[in-house]
């Protein structure tokens, strides 16, 4: 499995959704509902996510911010429940993430803020211990709209949908999720911000 990183990942999802035009991506609900698309409104959605790839490749990001909202919306990602499997396919997250999310784990939960309790604690023993600056790891992000079933997900760990970020990678993350609110706005009412974040430190 290739690794992913910000600018990759969302690179490929735009392969993905350009293959679904030809009947291609391998994901038969997004095939469909990518060829019933009137040409304007698929062309509108290129040009959306071209338009998001091309700022993501600015910033780097180690885990890319969620899709575009206007994307999501007209390709119905969070309000088509009834194929979560292929949308968790064509976002490439992992299955065991996708199952979770099945069960009506719709966010951020208890569970997760304990695992993130005991990631801080092992965090400020770096940092007693000297094997870390302060700085160096001060909160754990993913995409808005991707729930793991545990931060500690090694699938979604290698896919490079969740991170511990340093204070700089976080300061950097913030700076392209006011870019993409000012060259792509939208008016998805789910849509604060692109990324969720944990703060560590």
């Amino acid at each position: 499995m290739k690794i992913m990183n910000g600018v990759n990942s969302i690179g490929e999802i735009l392969n993905k959704i350009t293959n679904a035009k030809k009947g291609k991506s391998g994901i038969k609900s997004i095939d469909t509902i990518i060829q019933k698309m009137d040409d304007q409104k698929y062309e509108y959605i290129l040009y959306r996510l071209n338009k998001q790839l091309e700022i993501v490749k600015k910033y780097n990001p180690s885990v890319r911010p969620a899709i575009d909202p206007y994307v999501s919306s007209e390709l119905g990602v969070y309000s088509g429940l009834n194929n979560i499997e292929d949308y968790g396919a064509l976002m490439n997250y992992p299955d065991c993430c996708v199952k979770s999310f099945e069960t009506a784990r719709f966010g951020i939960d208890a569970e997760h803020l304990k695992e993130a309790e005991l990631i801080k604690k092992e965090i400020k023993n770096e940092v007693i211990n000297g094997k870390i600056n302060v700085k160096d790891k001060c909160a754990i992000i993913m995409p808005s709209g991707f729930i793991p079933c545990s931060l500690n997900c090694k699938n979604a760990i290698e896919r490079n949908l969740i991170n511990i970020v340093s204070y700089d990678e976080q300061i950097n993350i913030i700076e392209l999720e006011n870019k993409l609110s000012q060259e792509l706005p939208h008016y998805h009412g789910a849509y604060g911000e692109y990324y969720e974040k944990i703060i560590l430190l």
